[in-house]
C-alpha cells in the first residue's frame, strides 16, 4: 500500500469532512474540543505523555436551532468514558482507516474537584507513529482535541440566567449534561476546520450585545459629510470604512450646527454640538472609530467565516453575509442556503419537510393522514369502509406531502418534530433511530432537546397506535358479521356484573274499560335471563426491527387480521348460543317441542329442506306463538302474530336456500306460475352452523317485536380497543387488541327451528 504524504493525507482529510459537512454525517462529526498536551509529563521510555482531554471551560460551538454561535458548556461530572478507560487516538479525527490510528489515550479519569473540572489521560503513541512523537516531543504539536457525543442538553435561552451545579449560566447557552467520549485526536492547528470552528476563543466572536455603538458626536459629523442619516451602527461603521478620506478631509467651512431641542440646557447643547471639535480633535476620533472599525470588521468576518463552512456556503453566500452589518440577516441567509440545497439534493419523493414546534399538532395530523390512509389501503379497506373509520372530514388536508415517504422515513420526521436535532439523525445507525422513535431512548444514542421529554410518548408512537387502531377496525368492519340482523345489540354493559334482562309475564289484550270504573290490574310472571360479558384479547408486537426494515404490513395487514378475528370471535360466540341449545330460564331447552310449562313448539324435525311448504309450516308455528304464561302458568290467549324476517342456514345449504327467496316463482317442481312466497325473507348464511348440522335451517323474527339472541358489549368496546405500552425486554412496542362482550338467548318465541333430517 502507498504511503500517503502529509499534503496528501490532509487533501484526503479535506474532502471527507466536505462530504461529511455535505450529507450531515452527525455520527461521523460528533463533537469536538480543543485542548493541550501538558508537555512537561512526557515519558520517553513508555512514549507517553499526559493531556487534558477535555474541561468544563465554556466554547464556541454552532447551534442548528438558531444559526448562531453559542457557548457550550460540558459536564464533566456527566460524561462518560469506556470501561476500558481508554479511547482511540486519530490523526485529526480521522476515523476512516486503522492507518490514522496514532496510539491510544488510556487512564482517563475525571477530576471534579479541581477548576476548570477536567477529564485527564495518557496518550501512548505507538511505534508506528514515530513522526507525530518526534513533533509532540520537539514541542510543535501541542493540541489534543476530544470526540464525544452530546447524549443530553439544557438550553438556556437568551437572556435567562439558570444555576447548573452551582454554577451561574446566561444564556443563549447549552450545557452538555450527559456526553460520551469515544476519541481523542492529535491535531495541528488550524487543521481541522471543524475543530476550529468548535474551538474558537468566544472573545473573537462577539454576542449580538456586545456589538459596536457609534459615537453620537462623530455620527452628526459623518452626516455633514455624506453619511445618510437613517443608517444602524453597524452600516454607519461600514461607511466610514468606505469614506475615510471625506471623514478625514480638512474642514472648509464650519460645520452646521445640529438642531437641538429647545429644552436643553446651553452646556447640553457644547457637549453634543459637532462645531465645538477641532480638527485634530475630529482627526483623532476618526481615527479611533476605524480602528475599531476594523476590529469589528475582522470578528465579523471570522463570525461570518464560521458559518459559512458549518452550512457548507459557497463564494456567493461568503461575499453576500461579510457584506452584511446584521448578523441576524447572515444567519437567516444561511438558515435559507442550507433549506435551499437540501431541497436541491433531496432524494426524489422523499421531501424534506420542516414544521416549527408550534406546529407540533398541524404536523401530527398530517403525518397521521397519510400513514392511516396507506395503512387502510394495504389492510384491504373500501372506500365505503375507510370514510366509517376514518371520516374525510378528519383527515388534514396537507396530508399529500407525505405520500411517497416511506415508513422509516415518517419516523425521522417525527423524531425531529420531537426535539431530536436534524444533524443528529443524518448518519445516525438505523437502529438509533428505530429505537428512540418508539421510545428507546436509553437504548439509542440520539437524544431530543427543547420540548420534547424523554419520558413522554412520541409522535411515532402515538401514529403508530392510531394507525393499528385504526387497521383493525377496518378488519373488524370489512369482516361479515351474520348475527346483525337475525340477533340484535343490547343496551352497553357498565361493568363485569350480571346482567338481567326482565321478561314481562303475561300481558292480556287491552279490555274493554267501563265507564266509571277502574281499569283492569294484569298479572305479571317475571322472568329474567342472567349472563355477564368477559374480555377477550390477543397481543401483537411492533419491534423496532420491523421499523429498521419498512415493515408496514405490522401496521395495516396485521391489525386488519386481528380484527377481522375479533369480528369472527363475536360472531362465533354469538351463533354458539342457536349451536349449544341450552336451557333457557323456563328450564327447557332454547329448540324444543312442547313440554313442561312450554305450550307451543319451536323444533320441527323430519326431512324438510326450506321450501314454500316447510316455510309455511314454520312461519305458522311462529305467528301461533303465545305471550308468557301467567303466574299460574296456564297459556296466555294473546296471540303474537310474529312474523319471520330471516332465513338462516348453514352453508351447505347455501344453494337451497338462495334459491328458495330469490325466485320470482315457487321453484318447487313445475310451479313457474306459482307465486314464491317465501321471497319476502333475508337469506343468511352461516358456515359456523355446519358443525353442528348441515340440514338445520332456521327462522328468525324481527328483533324490533321480540327479543331473540342478543349480543352485550362493554361500555365503550362496541369495537375492539387497542391498549400500547413498550416492553424493554423485547425493544417493541406492544399492542393489545382486546373487546369485552357475550351473547346471550333471550326468548325462543321469535325463533324456530327445522332440523332437516
Amino acid at each position: 500500500m502507498t504511503k500517503l504524504s502529509p499534503k496528501q493525507k490532509r487533501e484526503r482529510r479535506l474532502r471527507r469532512m466536505e462530504q461529511r459537512h455535505r450529507r450531515g454525517d452527525r455520527d461521523l462529526v460528533g463533537n469536538y474540543r480543543t485542548v493541550h498536551l501538558r508537555a512537561k509529563t512526557i515519558d520517553e521510555d513508555d512514549r507517553s505523555v499526559e493531556v487534558t482531554l477535555a474541561t468544563d471551560e465554556p466554547v464556541l460551538e454552532y447551534d442548528w436551532e438558531t444559526y448562531r454561535a453559542i457557548p457550550h458548556y460540558l459536564d464533566i461530572g456527566g460524561m462518560e468514558v469506556p470501561s476500558s478507560n481508554q479511547v482511540p487516538m486519530l490523526d485529526s479525527h480521522e476515523r476512516h482507516s486503522v492507518q490514522n490510528t496514532l496510539g491510544s489515550i488510556r487512564s482517563l479519569r475525571k477530576d471534579v474537584e479541581s477548576s476548570p473540572q477536567e477529564v485527564i489521560g495518557r496518550a501512548m503513541f505507538s511505534s508506528l507513529a514515530e513522526d507525530e512523537w518526534t513533533k509532540v516531543r520537539e514541542g510543535h504539536l501541542t493540541d489534543v482535541s476530544v470526540g464525544y457525543r452530546a447524549m443530553a442538553t439544557l438550553r438556556i435561552k437568551d437572556g435567562e440566567t439558570e444555576m447548573y451545579k452551582g454554577r451561574e449560566i446566561v444564556g443563549p447557552a447549552i450545557v452538555v449534561t450527559k456526553s460520551r467520549a469515544f476519541e481523542g485526536s492529535l491535531v495541528p492547528i488550524g487543521a481541522d476546520e471543524q475543530a476550529k470552528m468548535r474551538g474558537i476563543d468566544p472573545s473573537k466572536i462577539p454576542l449580538a450585545k456586545e456589538r459596536f455603538k457609534m459615537d453620537e458626536k462623530l455620527r452628526q459629523l459623518l452626516e455633514k459629510r455624506g453619511m445618510p442619516v437613517d443608517l444602524s451602527d453597524g452600516d454607519a461603521q461600514a461607511w466610514l470604512i468606505d469614506n475615510q478620506d471625506r471623514a478625514l478631509a480638512p474642514i472648509a467651512t464650519p460645520v452646521d450646527p445640529p438642531v437641538v431641542p429647545a429644552t436643553d440646557s446651553p452646556g447640553q447643547r457644547k457637549e453634543n454640538d459637532a462645531t465645538a471639535l477641532t480638527p485634530d480633535a475630529v482627526r483623532q476620533m476618526v481615527a479611533d472609530a476605524l480602528v475599531a472599525a476594523d476590529k469589528e470588521r475582522a470578528r465579523h468576518i471570522e463570525e461570518v467565516s464560521a458559518l459559512i463552512t458549518l452550512v457548507d456556503g459557497d463564494d456567493n453566500l461568503r461575499a453576500d453575509c461579510v457584506a452584511m452589518t446584521d448578523m441576524v440577516k447572515v444567519r437567516e441567509a444561511c438558515a435559507d442556503f442550507k433549506a435551499h440545497r437540501r431541497q436541491a439534493h433531496s432524494i426524489p419523493g422523499e421531501p424534506q419537510i420542516e414544521f416549527g414546534a408550534a406546529e407540533i399538532d398541524k404536523f401530527r395530523s398530517a403525518v397521521g393522514t397519510s400513514l392511516n390512509l396507506r395503512c387502510l389501503q394495504d389492510a384491504g379497506g373500501t372506500e365505503d369502509s375507510m370514510e366509517k373509520v376514518f371520516p374525510v372530514e378528519k383527515r388534514a388536508k396537507d396530508a399529500g406531502q407525505f405520500h411517497n415517504y416511506s415508513l422509516f422515513g415518517l419516523a425521522e420526521e417525527c423524531l425531529v418534530m420531537d426535539g431530536v436535532p436534524r444533524n443528529q439523525l443524518r448518519g445516525a445507525p438505523r437502529e438509533d433511530i428505530a429505537l428512540a422513535a418508539l421510545g428507546f431512548w436509553e437504548q439509542s444514542n440520539l437524544r431530543a432537546e427543547g420540548h420534547m421529554a424523554l419520558h413522554t410518548t412520541g409522535s411515532f408512537t402515538l401514529l403508530t397506535q392510531d394507525a393499528i387502531n385504526k387497521s383493525m377496525q377496518i378488519g373488524y368492519t370489512e369482516a361479515p358479521s351474520t348475527w346483525r340482523g337475525p340477533m340484535r345489540e343490547g343496551a352497553p354493559a357498565s361493568d363485569f356484573k350480571d346482567i338481567h334482562r326482565m321478561r314481562l309475564g303475561a300481558v292480556p289484550n287491552l279490555p274493554i274499560w267501563p265507564d266509571n270504573t277502574d281499569p283492569d290490574v294484569a298479572s305479571f310472571k317475571d322472568s329474567e335471563e342472567k349472563y355477564a360479558v368477559e374480555c377477550r384479547s390477543v397481543q401483537v408486537d411492533f419491534s423496532y426491527r420491523l421499523l429498521i426494515n419498512d415493515d408496514i404490513n405490522a401496521l395495516s395487514r396485521v391489525p386488519s387480521q386481528l380484527g377481522d378475528a375479533a369480528a369472527r370471535t363475536v360472531n362465533s360466540v354469538a351463533w354458539a348460543e342457536i349451536t349449544a341449545n341450552a336451557l333457557t330460564e323456563d328450564g327447557v331447552a332454547l329448540f324444543a317441542a312442547a313440554t313442561g310449562n312450554r305450550n307451543r313448539t319451536n323444533l320441527t324435525t323430519g326431512s324438510g329442506p326450506p321450501s314454500v311448504t316447510t316455510i309455511q309450516t314454520l312461519t305458522n308455528l311462529m305467528m301461533q306463538m303465545r305471550g308468557e304464561n301467567d303466574p299460574a302458568e296456564n297459556e296466555s290467549d294473546d296471540v303474537l302474530a310474529l312474523m319471520p324476517q330471516y332465513i338462516v342456514g348453514p352453508s351447505a345449504m347455501r344453494s337451497t336456500v338462495l334459491q328458495e327467496v330469490r325466485s320470482i316463482a315457487d321453484p318447487a317442481g313445475n310451479h313457474a306460475g306459482i307465486a314464491n312466497l317465501s321471497n319476502n325473507l333475508i337469506p343468511v348464511i352461516e358456515p359456523l352452523l355446519d358443525a353442528d348440522s348441515t340440514t338445520a335451517w332456521y327462522l328468525f323474527a324481527s328483533t324490533a317485536r321480540i327479543d331473540t339472541v342478543e349480543v352485550t358489549f362493554l361500555q365503550g368496546q362496541q369495537t375492539p380497543v387497542v391498549r400500547t405500552f413498550t416492553d424493554n425486554k423485547t425493544l417493541s412496542q406492544s399492542s393489545v387488541v382486546l373487546q369485552t362482550f357475550a351473547a346471550k338467548a333471550l326468548n325462543h318465541r321469535g325463533m324456530q327451528k327445522h332440523a332437516g333430517v
